[in-house]
């Protein structure tokens, strides 16, 4: 059961990144894996541990960490297409 008390006021990250005041009124109400799920206001549903965070200044953190995050991804995946890219070219030069 949830030890959060309702209704209280957190932050979020909207999908652009920009991020909002919520006001979460009631804990999701399905037992299982959705335990720490809050419903706002406005009816939609946070993670709790994930998506809620208590002050703007946590939630820019976490946008940026997330970015960084991302960025590593890119970074590893645009190695992988260089690596193919040269292992094609050498294959061509070959030929």
């Amino acid at each position: 059961m949830s030890k959060r008390t309702y209704p209280y006021k957190a932050w979020a990250l909207l999908p652009s990144f920009t991020p909002v005041e919520v006001e979460l009124v009631e804990s999701y109400s399905y037992w299982g894996p959705y335990q720490d799920w809050d419903i706002s206001q406005k009816g939609k549903a946070f993670n709790a541990k994930r998506d809620l965070y208590p002050n703007k200044a946590a939630a820019i953190a976490a946008g940026r960490k997330k970015i960084d995050e991302q960025q590593a991804d890119i970074a590893k995946r645009l190695e992988r297409i260089n690596k193919r890219i040269a292992a094609l070219d050498k294959a061509e030069r070959a030929a």
